[in-house]
């Protein structure tokens, strides 16, 4: 038998004879490709498991997996401060033992219909109980975590801490449901989809009312008209006229008054459901508190030419209606001439008219001193009508008087307050020469008394600032009788409004604060 030599190993490439070995190399082939094959398939599996071992561990939001029955399997770094226990700790428990009481059962149900296939996944808001023993409100979201195979094989929770988050909502949401401003939010349609509480007492609107209502609701014209342009103007070039700005504008309340009120308007977000939130306070007090000052200014101004006027011309004055009188008697004994007697006459009258303007500049120009008393304001009515009442039955106005029972007292000067009972009233008397009807109508609202003084006349124009000095709608008119009767409401602490419709009347209303029993005060004004 030949003897043979081992083979040499060496470096240098050797072919390998099939021919000569083909079973052995075809096995070792196989052998080759099928761990070439096995680690090209578990290569990936085993870099997404490092990369989801790295994400879990070091995710800023709680992660657990967690069992069917409830007991958590593992949990991440994040979860574990924020419930405060280890994972230990964790394992040794269940999720339903530190779930908040009232949310167990509804945690279970959802975990139930996952295992059911019902769902793939479920989110909501839920409480945790924290080791030292507080609440913790979180946003979980659960899905199912399967095998490599696909079977589930446990729950995968994502726990996100919102305490803080919900904290500061809800200390917002009170800041604007208590605010004295009204807050108004408007999604990109300019609908209203906030309307606090102040916005409701402000324009006489609920939310009801309001929600998904275009904010054109709330303006008076043009600008009701004018803003969508605006703002589709605003979207084209970004440059603001409101955004970012406090202005004055005007404003529709539910039963139409326009009043002024201060606008601030913030663009808070690009998204559709909020786009800007408006903050809006009444100034209506202010500005007429304004209007009053420089109607004072004003009256002062006119107080002390009237103080001229009176020393200057107030006594000719006199001497002329005087001599008037005298040469109207003796020209009724001298001659019958209708025509000379009728223009002495009216002449008479001018000059009375003159001496009446002289009148009402004295009682703006001099300094007036009030006795203020307790006083039923029923009887200061009755009082003053009394005296009238012939006059107004002779023109066919008919009176009425309205007032409401258990009126309170008022505190004011009742010499004063017959002034501006008779005044309003011969207002409204002149403004019916073909008869009508006064209404008097005396009730509390609140702390104040109000008496309202209505007539069925031609009513007050549009544009007419009746309590402007020397401002008047009537033929021989002085236009300070208004600004007289406001001068003497404001030194009672009240206020002095009215409302009119041409060709249907005007109501003023006197507003008088009601105070508690006292002494009589006196003041000067």
């Amino acid at each position: 038998m030949e003897k043979r030599e081992p083979k040499q190993l060496t470096t240098e490439p050797q072919l390998l004879d099939e021919r000569a070995v083909p079973h052995e190399r075809a096995v070792a082939h196989e052998d080759d490709m099928r761990e070439q094959h096995s680690q090209d398939r578990t290569q990936p599996l085993h870099t997404s498991e490092l990369r989801f071992r790295d994400i879990f561990a070091h995710a800023p939001t709680g992660i657990a997996l967690i069992a069917s029955d409830g007991h958590w399997l593992n949990a991440n770094r994040a979860l574990t401060e924020m419930l405060g226990y280890t994972e230990a700790e964790l394992r040794a428990t269940t999720f339903q033992a530190l779930t908040h009481p009232e949310d167990v059962a509804t945690d279970v149900a959802n975990v139930q219909r996952l295992l059911r296939g019902e769902i793939f996944s479920y989110q909501r808001e839920k409480r945790y109980l924290h080791k030292q023993g507080q609440t913790i409100l979180t946003q979980v979201r659960v899905s199912l975590l399967p095998d490599v195979h696909g079977i589930p094989v446990s729950l995968i929770a994502h726990i996100q801490d919102i305490t803080e988050r919900r904290r500061a909502e809800t200390w917002v949401t009170r800041l604007v449901a208590t605010t004295q401003d009204a807050v108004i939010a408007l999604d990109r349609q300019s609908r209203i989809q906030l309307f606090n509480p102040a916005a409701e007492r402000m324009f006489g609107y609920t939310q009801e009312e309001t929600h998904g209502q275009r904010v054109q609701m709330l303006m008076p014209e043009p600008h009701a008209s004018e803003h969508d342009g605006y703002v589709a103007r605003y979207e084209r070039t970004r440059e603001p006229r409101a955004i970012g700005r406090v202005r004055v504008v005007s404003a529709r309340r539910k039963d139409g008054e326009v009043f002024p009120m201060e606008l601030s308007v913030m663009e808070v977000g690009i998204d559709d459901e909020i786009r800007h939130v408006a903050f809006i306070r009444d100034v209506s007090e202010r500005v007429r508190l304004q209007e009053r000052l420089l109607d004072r200014e004003r009256l002062v101004a006119i107080g002390t030419t009237a103080a001229t006027l009176v020393h200057e011309i107030g006594n000719p004055l006199n001497g002329m209606s005087v001599t008037m009188q005298l040469l109207e008697r003796r020209l009724a004994k001298l001659t019958e001439d209708l025509t000379l007697q009728t223009s002495v006459r009216a002449l008479r009258d001018q000059t009375n008219r003159l001496a009446n303007l002289l009148a009402e500049f004295r009682s703006l120009s001099r300094r007036q001193s009030f006795t203020f008393r307790p006083t039923s304001l029923p009887e200061v009515v009755q009082e003053v009508i009394s005296t009238e009442c012939g006059v107004y039955a002779e023109r066919g106005v008919i009176v009425e008087q309205v007032f409401a029972a258990d009126l309170p007292v008022v505190h004011v000067d009742q010499d004063k307050l017959k002034q501006v009972v008779l005044n309003l009233s011969k207002n409204a008397f002149e403004a019916m020469p073909n008869g009508g009807t006064l209404t008097i109508r005396v009730h509390r609202s609140d702390e104040h008394v109000h008496m309202e003084i209505a007539d069925t006349g031609s009513g007050i124009p549009d544009g007419v600032n009746i309590f402007e000095p020397f401002i008047t709608t009537k033929k021989d008119g002085t236009g300070l009788g208004l600004p007289i009767v406001r001068q003497l409401v404001d030194a009672h602490g009240g206020t002095l409004t009215y409302r009119s419709e041409v060709g249907k009347g005007t109501t003023f209303i006197v507003a008088l604060p009601v105070r508690g029993q006292g002494e009589s005060r006196s003041a000067e004004l």
